[in-house]
């Protein structure tokens, strides 16, 4: 490993490491479930740390008020990340969180940017052909993280980005290796299988998380350059208009999931369809107290209402992946 290439995770895995399973277990016990992950897939990695890259990172993270022996070198045991963990933790939940750190240790770099800091992605990737973007995104399996490398990238480069993955299919292994090496240095080479990649579903999600003016912007360039492929991906997009589809019932589940103060400032630009729905889904003391909150709202952030709409969005969706509701026409389905 270069030190000048030592990232902010990987920084921070020396750090992990340079403290002893104790130290790191007390670390983590501070880091949500993301960060435990970015920091712990290069823990697993590391077979060796050098003396100076030691120096640099408790230079940098503890300016120099820790004095270390000239020459140290830090091995990472198997059982460091396990032990650490499970200090952290728990036993169940650390077994849990190893298991995702080891799932991908054999696919190379495009695996290992899945646990990478969004912003940095973007940054790496803006000044790469659209197409070498539109693959890394594929690859990126969180919703969340590929909605904020997207949003970091240059204006002009977004809808082009988004159109070149709608249309992905596949792409040979001699591409999938080139693109790991370009990644890091120590990628290794891809399956000789075809790869499944790209597509309007990911795009679809994509979307869903990003700002409405962003998405509305990206799709009418979309559209312009191919019309059936935009409606393709507005029909898998579910936005908050069409809590529409889920009968009275089905809402009333919905709501025992969602904050109060988030359902008014999402009913803030709500057609009457949706808030009518809502309300008849309440108690009436609910209802009447929903609606105060509602008038006395008065002006707020376009931002923060999309942001609201899209917390109730998620609860949606994830109450859908969990067979708990069923949206009615949800994927192009008719419900009987």
């Amino acid at each position: 490993m270069s030190v000048g290439k030592l990232t902010g995770p990987k920084k921070a895995a020396i750090l992990l490491l340079a403290l002893g399973e104790d130290g790191a277990a007390e670390v983590m016990k501070n880091l949500d479930e993301s960060e435990i992950q970015q920091v712990g897939y290069y823990m697993t990695r590391f077979t060796d740390v050098a003396p100076e890259e030691l120096d640099i990172v408790l230079e940098e993270f503890y300016r120099n008020s820790v004095t270390q022996d000239e020459g140290v070198n830090i091995n990472a045991s198997p059982d460091f990340v396990k032990n650490a963990l499970s200090k952290a933790l728990g036993a169940e939940k650390a077994k849990e969180l190893e298991g995702s750190l080891h799932s991908g240790q054999e696919e190379g770099g495009l695996d290992s940017i899945r646990y990478a800091d969004p912003v940095m992605i973007s940054n790496y990737l803006r000044s790469e052909h659209p197409q070498t973007i539109a693959l890394v995104l594929s690859y990126i399996r969180n919703t969340d993280q590929s909605s904020i490398v997207l949003r970091n990238l240059p204006e002009n480069l977004q809808a082009d980005v988004l159109y070149r993955m709608a249309v992905l299919e596949s792409i040979p292994p001699g591409v999938v290796s080139e693109l790991n090496d370009v990644l890091y240095e120590e990628m290794k080479s891809a399956s000789s299988m075809v790869t499944k990649v790209g597509g309007v579903g990911p795009v679809s999600e994509i979307l869903n998380a990003v700002d409405k003016a962003t998405e509305t912007r990206i799709l009418s360039s979309i559209e312009e350059a191919n019309p059936d492929l935009a409606e393709q991906i507005r029909e898998l997009m579910f936005t908050f208009e069409d809590l529409s589809a889920i009968d009275a019932k089905q809402m009333q589940t919905v709501l025992k999931d969602v904050d109060i103060p988030d359902l008014t400032m999402a009913l803030k630009t709500a057609s009457d369809a949706v808030k009518e729905l809502i309300f008849s889904s309440m108690s009436s003391k609910q209802g009447d107290m929903v609606r105060d909150d509602l008038e006395n709202l008065g002006p707020v952030r376009v931002a923060d209402v999309e942001s609201a709409q899209q917390k109730i969005i998620k609860v949606v969706k994830t109450l859908e992946e969990e067979g708990t509701i069923v949206i009615a026409g949800s994927g192009g389905s008719e419900v009987v």
